[in-house]
């Protein structure tokens, strides 16, 4: 049925639960397709805004499931555990629900004058003047015919070719093969969630991790399992003893991890390689940062250590070089490859030809991409200096906060019982923003932790913005832990 316009329920509210009507009634049977959102919408009279919001509610309570270039069906209801799945159900809508609002929340931190710690992006200050023209016009110099095609879905062999030979300057051998180019690696996580839900793959992520890795699982309806991080690492104590016989996937960022800037130390990086062969864990290794790190002496690749057959290895030149070139990679076994490889054709056919026709002259270019990555490393290495005196001068002695070995961001620790989400609408009002802890952590339970980027940000940026934020923490802790309604927020 068409919605009542003219009630005060929510249209997205009254779709959702017609559908779930349609459901529980079973006038929609499982495995049924639903109309694409474009029919819906014209059935129902409204936006395709409204529908997605309506049909996003019914994937996180898993009535419905959707797969990218295949449709949205109606799922499998478990009636013997059914108290069971209403349970992780109403946790997932819950986790939802509080991570949409801190993301609206965020909205504040484009408020003019405001001094913004939020960004994931590099300085564009790094990028050589003129050098997308330069590499656009080597691209094509073999002739436009090239680029004319879709091309091969697992993207250009003179830029996998490229791409693999970056891995033998850490003397790990790959062939053009083993490489499946994505639209960033974001892509990449979003293809690996949809065959881990496709094959019903138990999904664990370090917590806290970067929010597009939670959001890529969460959007195929997948429940993850957690393990907390420190500074060097998963707590080996709290990795999962007891899997399915296929095992699992197990997502780590051990290089430069987001947020906390710091890498995988080898003692813990054994310990999860061990763990992972004795269980059949597949390791899910986020190094979209190796580039950007300051030293010579960098953790082994988990490429190397367990090899392809039990590791995924992300990349992109996101972070090193153009976050808007949208050039990301995976690398892994040849046969977990050709089944991505099928995945990717029904979502996209293949990246921008052009797109990956100037990523490979920019890596071809031997000596050109050498010296970028020393001069970003000491770019970034002068934005960390800048921003861990102004932390040492303005932050009073209770707080705490990582020393990243690379990158452009970093994670700051509160006392316990204060909370980074009340300390944020605070500090808008002193014109500063940052990254709240629960914001990385899909269980909500890093409080009191938040993340400062600084990478697109001016030394004289950083030395203000972290002497108003300094302000604003003296000003918090002064009162007592608790004290407000928001610092509650934690892990439930």
């Amino acid at each position: 049925m068409k919605p009542d316009k003219t009630s005060t329920i929510p249209l997205y509210i009254q779709i959702r639960e017609d559908i779930r009507q349609a459901i529980t009634s079973g006038s929609l049977k499982t495995g049924e397709k639903l109309p694409p959102v474009t029919s819906l919408a014209l059935q129902k009279e409204v936006t395709a805004a409204t529908i997605r919001r309506a049909l996003e509610d019914l994937i996180g309570e898993g009535l419905i499931t959707s797969h990218v270039g295949r449709g949205t069906f109606v799922a499998r209801q478990e009636s013997p555990k059914q108290g069971v799945n209403e349970s992780i159900q109403a946790g997932q809508r819950l986790r939802q629900s509080v991570s949409r609002s801190l993301a609206e929340m965020m909205n504040l931190a484009q408020k003019p004058g405001v001094i913004a710690f939020t960004r994931g992006i590099g300085d564009p200050d790094t990028i050589e003047k003129g050098i997308l023209t330069r590499l656009a016009q080597k691209a094509l110099s073999g002739g436009e015919e090239i680029f004319w095609d879709y091309g091969d879905p697992r993207g250009l062999l003179p830029l996998r070719k490229a791409i693999a030979a970056l891995y033998l300057e850490q003397n790990i051998p790959v062939s053009p093969d083993q490489v499946l180019v994505t639209s960033g690696s974001q892509q990449a996580i979003a293809l690996l969630a949809q065959q881990a839900a496709e094959n019903g793959t138990t999904v664990i992520c370090e917590t806290p991790c970067y929010t597009g890795v939670s959001n890529a699982f969460s959007a195929f309806g997948l429940n993850l399992e957690t393990v907390p991080r420190t500074a060097d690492g998963p707590e080996l104590s709290l990795l999962p003893k007891h899997f399915d016989p296929e095992g699992a996937l197990f997502y780590v960022c051990p290089v430069l991890h987001n947020p906390m800037g710091t890498d995988i130390s080898r003692a813990k990086q054994i310990e999860v390689s061990r763990w992972a062969e004795k269980h059949h864990i597949t390791i899910l290794a986020d190094e979209v940062y190796r580039d950007l790190h300051f030293e010579k002496t960098q953790p082994v690749s988990f490429l190397k250590e367990i090899g392809t057959e039990s590791a995924v290895i992300l990349g992109s030149l996101s972070k090193s070089f153009i976050s808007g070139l949208r050039v990301g990679w995976i690398i892994t076994s040849e046969e977990r490859i050709r089944t991505l490889t099928q995945i990717k054709k029904a979502m996209d056919l293949g990246c921008p030809p052009l797109m990956q026709g100037i990523a490979k002259a920019f890596l071809e270019d031997e000596k050109g991409y050498t010296l970028h990555r020393a001069r970003i490393r000491s770019h970034y290495r002068k934005l960390c200096d800048t921003t861990l005196r102004a932390l040492k001068d303005f932050m009073p002695n209770e707080v705490k906060w990582t020393t990243p070995q690379g990158g452009f961001q970093l994670w700051v620790t509160l006392p316990d019982g204060f909370s980074s989400v009340d300390l944020f609408l605070r500090s808008i009002e002193k014109g500063v923003a940052f990254l709240p802890g629960p914001l990385q952590d899909i269980n909500n339970s890093f409080i009191n932790s938040f993340r400062l980027c600084y990478g697109s940000l001016k030394p004289e940026e950083i030395i203000t913005g972290i002497k108003r934020l300094g302000e604003a923490v003296k000003e918090y802790l002064d009162e007592s832990p608790g004290k407000t309604g928001n610092a509650g927020l934690g892990d439930f």
